[in-house]
């Protein structure tokens, strides 16, 4: 008998491997996760080269694990598991009270050379670098400069969460002392998200690690002050909120705690969208006139107000403010000239706030994930009168993007 189970069970586990050995050859690559919001890895190169200094064992690890079949069930499965052992974590996601969500572990950036995986912690080296970089653009820049360091979700949620704060603590305090006064840090931007959460406003999303429309009203409340536009600041009651439901960022997308409920995705709308129209540029080498490349800007996109619905309809639901991600795009209002205009450097968090920040300023919009660093050049070009950076701090972490800015 205890033979006929030894064959059995070696039977189904062959069986086992041979199914999903079928599967992996059969099923075509995923070039993306539309489940977690991000390019997929595919085969990569083979060269003996990479073969012995180790990259390709490394980029071979990373193709089975996002190619490997029923990949999302799987993690699903993995998230029930880790909850039913009380761990509290998965995937280096804590799980909160009310299903609230917070990635807490990093890509801690050091140095070009040198990134540590799955961090709580960061390199004060690297934020140094940033914030010197910070630091000579505002005081050689001919205007205004404010910047904004989102605080990623886990800064603000240690209410739910019970995860000690003292690394987000000690990232405040070198942020405040070392940025000088001519780059306009929003020092107070976490401790006035962390008493709105605390106090059970929706300010950050439970699913994804943006802050909500709703949060975004409160960074641009704050924006107002720092201005001395205080009284311009338009109420809540000024816009109607469209409520769109069955929101999962990409937070719950990487926690793989499919149990965890859905977000609700607010659109603000002032009522004018159509007095704006949102043009994305894009860059492209051609041969110029003496043959020499050149590279010249060319309108990819254009339409009316800031919003692309057809992202609504779509898991990543974010992507409608200003249709995702494009380095250059400006928000013009089509009639009224002599707009104040604003230089808005930014990651993702800032498209929130545009449907806030047209209201008073035309908007030149750039990406610095796309390494978009020569502020002073759109400055110039586009005559802006001052300059808003968003930078949020999973960024500030995890790269050096903002070293490059000048």
């Amino acid at each position: 008998m205890k033979n006929i189970i030894n064959i059995l069970t070696s039977a189904l586990f062959a069986a086992f491997l041979l199914i999903f050995t079928a599967a992996f050859v059969l099923t075509p690559d995923a070039d993306f996760s539309e489940e977690e919001n991000r390019s997929l890895t595919t085969f990569p190169k083979f060269t003996w080269e990479r073969l012995l200094d180790g990259s390709f064992s490394s980029d071979i690890n990373e193709y089975f694990a996002d190619q490997f079949p029923a990949r999302d069930m799987l993690v699903g499965i993995k998230g029930v598991t880790e909850t039913l052992l009380l761990k509290g974590e998965n995937n280096g996601v804590l799980l909160g009270e009310g299903g609230q969500l917070a990635v807490r572990l990093f890509d801690a950036y050091k140095s070009r050379l040198e990134r540590t995986p799955d961090m709580d912690y960061y390199y004060t080296e690297n934020i140094a670098v940033s914030v010197d970089a910070l630091n000579a653009f505002a005081q050689s820049s001919d205007v205004p400069v404010t910047t904004m360091f989102p605080p990623r979700t886990v800064d603000i949620t240690s209410s739910v969460s019970d995860y000690p704060t003292e690394i987000s603590d000690a990232l405040d305090v070198q942020l405040a002392e070392t940025i000088v006064p001519e780059a306009g840090y929003i020092a107070d931007l976490r401790k006035r998200m962390e008493d709105l959460y605390s106090h059970g406003e929706y300010v950050y999303f439970r699913t994804d690690h943006h802050w909500t429309t709703y949060g975004a009203y409160h960074a641009y409340i704050l924006l107002m002050h720092e201005w001395g536009m205080e009284d311009g600041i338009l109420p809540p009651e000024a816009f109607t909120v469209e409520k769109i439901e069955n929101f999962y960022g990409t937070t719950w997308s990487r926690a793989g705690y499919k149990f965890v409920g859905p977000d609700t995705l607010e659109i603000w709308s002032p009522g004018n969208e159509d007095d704006f129209t949102t043009t994305c540029y894009t860059e492209k080498q051609v041969k110029g006139e003496d043959g020499k490349p050149t590279v010249v800007r060319e309108v990819s996109k254009s339409f009316s107000g800031w919003l692309n619905r057809e992202y609504l309809t779509r898991k990543d639901k974010y992507a409608a403010f200003l249709d995702g991600t494009h380095n250059e795009q400006t928000v013009f209002h089509n009639t009224e000239t002599g707009r104040p205009r604003l230089l808005i450097a930014k990651d993702s968090f800032a498209n929130t706030m545009v449907p806030f920040l047209a209201q008073h300023f035309d908007l030149v919009i750039v990406n610095l994930a796309g390494r978009m660093t020569d502020l002073t050049e759109y400055v110039e070009e586009y005559g802006c009168d001052r300059v808003l950076i968003v930078w949020n701090r999973a960024n500030l972490i995890e790269n050096n993007i903002l070293a490059a800015i000048k």
